[in-house]
């Protein structure tokens, strides 16, 4: 009851929901859609419940600041969607919270200082250039392939290349981690959606399943450790750069076990974001073919027949353009936040425990800030279009303390990747193939993408 010296607080308006489990139901039938329509319906903050969890989904970039930015501290991890991650990427970076994060940030921090990503683009292009090679074939029979496929290939050879430089056994080890590692991640989102699931120590088939990739997983990435650390050789990759990290103040570097987690959870970031970009990218440039003559007339004029280059990146703005706007409209599809205290947003108030909904997909199409939202349209990042929308109505690797700390060997693979293929080939979807975003984790192409390839040059 409210006496005359108090006042109710303020609750943000949404759907009412089904007894006991709210909006259960709709979630698992369609989470994206959901949020979507009560985001239509509702506005930019919508309260409802999920089999008793309060939760508030937040998309306007201001109220997204205020979580993300300026009162992150506030909103944690310890949420229902990251406990089931913290199974296979232990306190890594991206599941970690609190002073422990606070710690392993600014101590893997300096791996990823600019000058020393920069220099990993050595790896990228060979790496390019060697798979594309593999293509010739295809190109000359005029048979498609799974560039989606493709590409999750190609980046995963990046990931383990700028991790490991040496230590890994061939392609087969790599084919062995890709594999594990979705394993892994199907695991996880499983028992995200289903909150009654066994327990990972009860033997049924999907813990066994898990149990066995995470032996595997983990076996690889010990034994690698093992031998560098044995070897003490000069290697300039990102595993060198953590192994000589030292904290500040106790001069301690990172156990096997911190060490285990964090390369975890780069391989997974290393890959899964950029070949989904990169895959999305192949389809818009294929339905746009204007914009792809574009791209191919920058690409000429900047480097001609020879291959790309880090210097060469700055000059190649439209070929960004496209790769950011690719990511404004196929970025990850939803974030979870758990309010640790009470809070207001907009107005609102947010009690402690409450679950905070962040949807990219949905504010990166948000009608206030975005012209025809569903329009593949590189030029909205021009400087003069861009320069009055605010910093949250675009942020494809997160923002405030928790920016994606890989952002910018994720930009500099997708931009080097990009140059170096559109040199040598248009991609061309097979008529017919269905194409359809499956959002998890992230937004992949649900039934790959069959494409033909046209040669524009020789390859080098």
């Amino acid at each position: 009851m409210v006496t005359a010296n108090e006042t109710a607080p303020r609750l943000a308006p949404g759907p009412r929901g089904t007894f006991l489990i709210g909006n259960l139901l709709d979630l698992r039938r369609d989470l994206i859609g959901f949020l979507g329509q009560v985001s239509a319906e509702y506005g930019d903050i919508v309260r409802f419940t999920v089999a008793g969890f309060t939760v508030h989904l937040v998309t306007h970039p201001d109220h997204l600041r205020h979580v993300l930015q300026v009162n992150s501290r506030n909103y944690d991890k310890q949420s229902h969607e990251y406990r089931p991650l913290k199974l296979a990427f232990g306190a890594g970076l991206f599941t970690n919270d609190g002073e422990s994060w606070l710690r392993q940030r600014r101590l893997m921090q300096p791996a990823f200082h600019r000058q020393r990503i920069l220099k990993l683009g050595e790896f990228i292009v060979a790496d390019v250039v060697d798979r594309i090679a593999t293509w010739q074939p295809y190109a000359e029979r005029g048979e498609s392939l799974d560039v989606a496929a493709e590409m999750v290939n190609l980046s995963m050879n990046v990931a383990t290349k700028s991790l490991f430089s040496t230590g890994l056994r061939g392609d087969d080890e790599v084919a062995t981690i890709a594999r594990d590692l979705d394993t892994v991640i199907n695991y996880c989102l499983y028992r995200t959606m289903v909150p009654f699931a066994p327990p990972p120590r009860v033997p049924t088939r999907r813990n066994r399943e898990f149990t066995s990739a995470m032996a595997e997983l983990d076996g690889i990435i010990y034994r690698i450790l093992r031998e560098r650390r044995e070897q003490h050789t000069d290697t300039y990759d990102l595993l060198t750069m953590l192994l000589e990290a030292r904290d500040e103040e106790t001069g301690e570097g990172m156990s096997d076990k911190q060490m285990r987690d964090e390369i975890a959870t780069l391989l997974l970031g290393g890959y899964e974001t950029t070949s989904n970009q990169l895959s999305w990218t192949w389809y818009e440039l294929s339905r746009n073919p204007e914009i792809e003559a574009r791209l191919h007339e920058e690409l000429d004029r900047v480097l001609g027949d020879r291959l790309p280059t880090v210097a060469d990146v700055p000059q190649l703005e439209y070929t960004n353009r496209v790769l950011e706007e690719t990511l404004r409209l196929y970025p990850v599809p939803w974030l979870e936040r758990r309010a640790a205290g009470a809070d207001t947003i907009g107005g609102y108030h947010v009690k402690a425990g409450s679950l905070i909904y962040i949807s990219p997909y949905l504010t990166h199409r948000h009608p206030d800030f975005w012209a025809e939202p569903e329009r593949f349209d590189p030029d909205r990042f021009l400087p003069e279009r861009s320069a009055d929308r605010p910093r949250f109505a675009y942020f494809p690797f997160g923002g405030g303390p928790r920016l994606c700390i890989g952002n910018r060997l994720a930009q500099l693979e997708a931009q080097l990747t990009l140059a170096t293929i559109a040199q040598r080939y248009r991609l061309r979807m097979v008529p017919g193939h269905p194409v359809e975003a499956k959002m998890q984790v992230t937004t992949s192409p649900r039934y790959g993408l069959r494409m033909t390839l046209e040669p524009r040059r020789p390859s080098a």
